[in-house]
C-alpha cells in the first residue's frame, strides 16, 4: 500500500483528534483564566509548571494532526514534522527533568506527570524515524499510541490541577 493512501486511512481519527485537542485547550485556557490567582501566585510554580505541561500535550496532539491531515502528503515531510515535533518535546522533557530534583516533596508524581510527555515523545521519535526512513507506513499505529498517551497525560494533569486548586479553597489557604 502506498504511504498516500495509508495515511488517508487515519485522516479521520486525526480530524477528530484535532478538533478534540482544540477544544480541550480552549477549556484549558478557560479553567485557567478562572484560577488565574491561584497558578500565577509567586509561590505556586507548580501549578504554572501542570499548566504549562498539559498544555504542550494538547498542542502536540493539535500540531501531529494538523501534520497528518496536511494534503498531499509525502514520507519525508511527515517524518521531518514529526521529528521537529519529537525533537522539540524530548528537550522539554530533559529540561524539566532538570527541575525535579529541586521540588521539595512530590517528586514522583512530577515524575508520573513527565513520563507522559517523554514516552510519547519517544513513540513520535520512532514513527518519525519510520516515515523518513519510509520502511513503514504502518507506523501511524505506534503515533495514535502517543496521541492517546499525550491526551491522558493531559487528562491527568489537569485533573491533579483541578482538585489541587479546589482543595486550597476550601482549606482557605
Amino acid at each position: 500500500m502506498e504511504f498516500a493512501s495509508s495515511i488517508e486511512q487515519w485522516h479521520d481519527f486525526f480530524l477528530a483528534v484535532a478538533g478534540a485537542s482544540a477544544a480541550l485547550l480552549g477549556l484549558l485556557f478557560v479553567g485557567i483564566s478562572i484560577n488565574l490567582a491561584s497558578i500565577t501566585a509567586q509561590e505556586r510554580t507548580d501549578l504554572r509548571a501542570l499548566a504549562e505541561q498539559a498544555f504542550a500535550n494538547l498542542l502536540w496532539v493539535l500540531v501531529i494532526s494538523l501534520i497528518m491531515l496536511a494534503p498531499d502528503s509525502k514520507s519525508d515531510g511527515v517524518g521531518s514534522g514529526l521529528a521537529i515535533v519529537a525533537g522539540v518535546g524530548l528537550l522539554r522533557a530533559v529540561r524539566s527533568l532538570r527541575l525535579v530534583p529541586r521540588l521539595a516533596s512530590g517528586r514522583l508524581v512530577a515524575l508520573r506527570r513527565l513520563s507522559w510527555a517523554l514516552v510519547a515523545d519517544l513513540l513520535i521519535a520512532y514513527v518519525a524515524a519510520r516515515f523518513l526512513l519510509a520502511t513503514d507506513a504502518g507506523a501511524a499505529t505506534a503515533l495514535m499510541v502517543a496521541v492517546f498517551v499525550l491526551l491522558l497525560g493531559a487528562a491527568d494533569i489537569a485533573w491533579s490541577m483541578l482538585v489541587e486548586v479546589t482543595t486550597e479553597r476550601r482549606s482557605g489557604s
